[in-house]
Formats: C-alpha cells, structure tokens, sequence
C-alpha cells in the first residue's frame, strides 16, 4: 500500500518528552513510527511541557501539539488531555484511525475516554502496575517476573508483547549491530550517558570519579539539550583532553559501538547497548528502572549499582580496574542474545495483522 494519507489509515502516537521525563518514549515512538509509516500515515501528538524536543520529530513526521500548557506532566488534567487529543483524532483521523500511547501520565481513565473514538488503542508500557483500556499492551522489558505481568491489568482480550525480544530501536542501531565486536580487555573507549536530563546528575557524579583516569582512555560523554547541568559537563570535558562533549546526538549507535564500556543509566537506552553487545556499569536513575536493572543484572549483562545517593562516592576507576576480562566478554555475548534489533519490525507486523483481520 503506498504511503499516502487518507483518512483510513492513520495512526496518532500520543507520547511526550521533557526534562522530567526525559527523551526515551519520544526515541522509541520514534523508531516505531519509521517502521509503520511505510504504509500507514504516522501523526505525533505532543504536550506543550517544558523541554519537549519535537523540533526532531518535525523532520520526519506530522506533529500535532496540544494547546494546553504544563510545566511538566505531573500538572497534566486527565480529563482535558483527552477530550483534547479526541478532537485531533477527529480533526485529523476517524474511528478506523489507530492510537499509540506511551506516557506514564495517561492511564486507564486516559484510554476510556478516547478508546471509543478510534479502532484500536494500543499502550506502550513499563511501569507493570498501572491498570489499562487497550488492545494492545507492549512492555519491550526484561522484568524479574515477566510471568505475572499485567495478568490483573488489563481486559481478557488484550494482546501482550513482551521482553526485549520487542525492544524498539533505531535502525542506526541494527545496521552498527553488523559490525559490533564482543569486547574484551584493555578499556580504551568508556562512553558515559544517562539518558537525555539526567536529573539526579549522575554525569557530573561519574566526571568527577573518572577525573585521575589514565589520559590513553578515551571518555566520550553523551547529553541531552534538557540537561540542567550542560556547562558544568562542557567545561569539565574542555579542561580534561581525554574527556568529549557530545550533545543531543544524532550517532549514538556509532559511539556505542566503539566503546568498551558504558556507565549509564538502566531505562530505554539498556537495550541500545544490549543490542550493540556493549557490558555497562549502570546507576539506577528513577524507580520505575530499579525492576529492569535487576532483571539484566540477573541475566548478566550490566554491574548494577543500584540508587545512587549524592553522598555516595562511587569509585569509577576501581570498578573498571577489577574487570575481569571473561567478565567483559561475558556480559557482552549476554547482551547481544538478549536484544537483536528487531522489536519495532515485529510490532509494526503485528499492528498492521491487526488492521487486515478488521
């Protein structure tokens, strides 16, 4: 079917970023979303909350931002999100029209309301705890009981795609997946990035622990634009030689793959560097990653380090010195068995069965 759009086949993704929340759902509903417009007419539906990238979005897509502002999503009203994302539907779309929500926020009273205005309601998730009016739940994580998930949560006829085997990346990150290495011993390459705004400042935290690293270590250190301390980061990196600033990148399946090692955070970006067979000493950024860090450490892949508290003083360096180098290689041949790249093409296939059986 050619890509052109009319009314019969659209599909809205209600999904935001910002530095609260971050940038994760926005990449990931990106990925999908290059993947499902290859048939099917993609429209982004956006909050107008403060660091909201949709400027990256635009390039690719239709984005339609809703007129009510927050400061962040915590302010969001549940009742007035909807009636106003049900008049883009409307504005834009019918009832045979498809909707993708991936937002923390919006939950089941969200759905309810828009759910009888399109054909199929489909939830990205990871949270496992929060109750759901959809067709389609996707939770693209490793849980340490996947078992059990969402068995009380969602209606009887909900289909359920889950773990990593669904994990919705980038396709720059398959093609880097071709020339990905298991990594061994010695550490050259070290990227740091922990995620897009990084609001517990970890970055700084793992700077200021890497500081008296050997100077033939090359440290790549990756932010977003919402990063509330970008210039303390800049700054550091100009005064150390060994030390580079990248923000808001658009090749980070390129610095993944060069480097031997990651320290970063356990959300969306876990199964980039899985993928990419990269081992990773990770700090668990908010609550709702502790399950997801857990359940890869279990499977091998990461050093877990848990909540970070500011008083803590992780040592950095002696963490990489005690490395072991079957270790190393361990946790990267883990890594690259536990993610293939291939989630968002087997999501996509699924939806568009979806569509066809209707």
């Amino acid at each position: 079917m050619k890509n052109t759009h009319n009314r019969k086949n659209t599909i809205f993704i209600r999904v935001d970023s910002g530095q609260k929340i971050g940038y994760g759902h926005l990449i990931r509903c990106m990925a999908l979303g290059d993947k499902l417009k290859k048939n099917w007419h993609v429209i982004f539906v956006t909050s107008n909350i403060k660091g909201n990238i949709t400027s990256i979005v635009k390039n690719n897509f239709q984005v339609i931002q809703l007129k009510t502002a927050y400061g962040d999503l915590s302010k969001v009203i549940i009742k007035d999100d909807a009636i106003e994302t049900v008049q883009t539907i409307k504005k834009f779309g019918n009832k045979n029209s498809f909707l993708i929500v991936d937002n923390y926020k919006l939950s089941q009273r969200w759905e309810s309301i828009v759910k009888p205005y399109v054909k199929r309601l489909i939830v990205i998730d990871d949270l496992m705890n929060r109750k759901h009016n959809c067709d389609l739940i996707i939770d693209q994580n490793l849980h340490t009981r996947m078992n059990s998930l969402y068995t009380k949560s969602i209606p009887k006829n909900c289909t359920k795609l889950l773990g990593p085997y669904y994990a919705i990346l980038r396709n720059q990150f398959i093609t880097q997946r071709k020339y990905a290495k298991i990594r061994s011993l010695p550490i050259k390459n070290i990227l740091i990035s922990f995620g897009g705004s990084d609001n517990e400042n970890y970055t700084l935290h793992a700077l200021a622990s890497l500081k008296k690293l050997n100077s033939d270590v090359n440290v790549n250190v990756v932010i977003g634009t919402a990063n509330m301390n970008k210039k303390t980061i800049k700054n550091f990196c100009k005064k150390n030689l060994n030390f580079n600033y990248f923000e808001q990148v658009e090749n980070m399946a390129k610095l993944m793959k060069i480097a031997d090692l990651c320290i970063g955070s356990s959300g969306t970006t876990t199964w980039e560097r899985c993928c990419l067979g990269l081992p990773a000493i990770v700090a668990v950024a908010s609550n709702d990653q502790k399950d997801i860090a857990n359940a890869v450490s279990n499977n091998k892949c990461i050093i877990n380090l848990g909540k970070i508290k500011k008083s803590d003083n992780v040592n950095y360096i002696h963490l990489i010195k005690n490395l072991k180098n079957n270790d190393l290689q361990n946790m990267s041949k883990n890594c690259m068995k536990l993610v293939d790249g291939k989630g968002a093409t087997r999501i996509s296939k699924y939806i568009f069965s979806m569509i066809k059986s209707d």
